[in-house]
């Protein structure tokens, strides 16, 4: 078994950029032992207005023609917050979670730093100012 992630910025006027990491397994046998529990997301800065955040281990995330990933969600949480803030979320028995951090106006601008750990390992630190704009990461355990 593999764990993959994948992350990205969405700019609102700039083309999407993919950031695609494999991180190796400590062994051929690997188990689902080694998958996290949780993941820990983790939003600093400061924003003008509420910031929306998904979270979400039921998802489809299919590759498209220009190697970027289409993401359907068939269940998530969706919170509504203002920096400094953290979530706790489980990953569950599907080995998966996506994570995404919008900046909804177009009038204003916000200057976050979104940060993942899948338990005590970081897999995400991006700082971004944000203007009707999204960070994203994606992790499928397989």
């Amino acid at each position: 078994m593999k764990p993959q992630s994948m992350s990205r910025c969405r700019l609102a006027s700039l083309p999407l950029i993919l950031l695609a990491g494999v991180a190796g397994c400590d062994s051929l046998l690997d188990t689902t032992e080694d998958l996290a529990d949780n993941a820990y997301v983790y939003v600093t800065g400061a924003s003008p207005v509420p910031l929306q955040l998904i979270l979400s281990n039921d998802y489809t995330a299919i590759e498209n023609d220009e190697g970027r990933f289409d993401v359907t969600l068939a269940d998530a949480d969706t919170l509504y917050l203002s920096p400094p803030f953290q979530r706790t979320h489980p990953i569950g028995d599907k080995g998966r979670i996506f994570v995404r951090l919008t900046q909804p106006d177009s009038t204003t601008e916000a200057t976050v730093q979104m940060r993942i750990t899948l338990d005590d390992r970081e897999v995400y630190n991006v700082g971004a100012t944000l203007r009707e704009a999204s960070l994203e990461y994606l992790f499928v355990y397989f």
